[in-house]
């Protein structure tokens, strides 16, 4: 299965995954155990492609000794997990400084909204270089915990079509409840959120790297690393794995690109727990705290209104397996 950031992913992401898993350190395989991913064609010819790289492969222009992998060990599942990778302090002080940086720039940010290009790539059930679907859509954020999510065309034969039910993504948060739009039921599904999650699911989730960065959370949650090409001037790319079981099922690791002149994302690649399956968001028309004086007649994008014949329903889950959020390990 594809990994999406979409209805699927979100929906994890605020309420599903902490019904049904218990969050616990992520118990991955033997480091040494990963197949090789397989070679890819960028998405973009001007905009390098985030390319997939094995575990124990060394980053060009870096040293080797920072980027290997620890000697696999025969050990336990119940135990540590598996670090995929060590850095050296120097690596590890950089980290901090881009981490710090893309904080302070996110949280500046009040308003987000942006286009983006989603490429779904399936070695199994599709092409082995080229992507399966391609879908365009559009997300919006609202500080702290408004949210909007839509996937609105799908790209077929160089002909933009609309999209199918069963591929379809639509999913808003108003910062006390998260819908979700299921196209092939026709439902509205309303999933209230208890009060401790409420102003903070956004931020959150499994994926919180398009909304409201912080540096503490995000080192522990991930094991993160800077992975710029050395022939990449104008961009940063980071590369993150799960620490924590939760997030695991989701993602095996995330690559992301960000501009450096304003920390904003331009592309974000996401890699199935198989390891195998990808999706590649491209975003663009980026804005940050813009001021649009017709955004009213527009109407509310964090207002879920249920279409003619449509039902909405509303689910109930326990509140004691909702009052955490999925990926964030639990007070000892």
């Amino acid at each position: 299965m594809t990994l999406r950031i979409g209805c699927s992913a979100i929906l994890g992401l605020l309420l599903a995954t902490a019904a049904t898993a218990q969050p616990r350190p992520y118990q991955g395989t033997t480091p040494g155990a990963r197949p090789p991913a397989r070679p890819t064609q960028p998405v973009v010819p001007q905009n390098p492609a985030l390319r997939p790289r094995t575990l124990g492969q060394a980053i060009p222009g870096r040293p080797a000794t920072a980027t290997q992998l620890p000697p696999a060990r025969t050990q336990p599942v119940q135990q540590q997990p598996a670090i995929p990778f060590r850095l050296t302090p120097q690596e590890e002080t950089y980290l901090d400084r881009v981490l710090n940086v893309w904080e302070q720039h996110s949280g500046k940010v009040k308003t987000f909204s942006c286009d983006f290009t989603r490429f779904e790539y399936d070695p199994v059930f599709g092409s082995a270089d080229g992507p399966r679907f391609v879908d365009e859509g559009e997300i919006k954020y609202k500080t702290p915990d408004k949210g909007m999510f839509r996937v609105l065309k799908t790209l077929k034969k160089g002909k933009r079509l609309n999209i199918e039910p069963e591929r379809a993504d639509h999913w808003i948060c108003d910062g006390k409840s998260a819908f979700v739009y299921d196209h092939k039921t026709k439902n509205l599904r309303e999933f209230k959120l208890p009060p401790d999650m409420q102003g903070k699911a956004i931020t959150n989730g499994p994926l919180p790297f398009l909304f409201g960065a912080e540096a503490a959370k995000l080192k522990q949650r991930y094991y993160m690393r800077v992975i710029t090409p050395p022939d990449v001037k104008d961009q940063l790319w980071l590369e993150a794995y799960p620490r924590w079981q939760q997030d695991a099922a989701n993602f095996k690791r995330v690559e992301l690109i960000l501009t450096i002149k304003d920390m904003m994302p331009s592309a974000l690649q996401t890699y199935a727990p198989n390891g195998k399956n990808r999706t590649v968001y491209q975003f663009s028309k980026l804005k940050a705290n813009d001021n649009d004086p017709l955004e009213f007649l527009r109407g509310d994008p964090f207002r879920a209104s249920t279409p003619l014949g449509w039902k909405k329903v509303v689910e109930q889950t326990p509140a004691e397996q909702t009052t955490r959020l999925p990926g964030v390990p639990l007070k000892r």
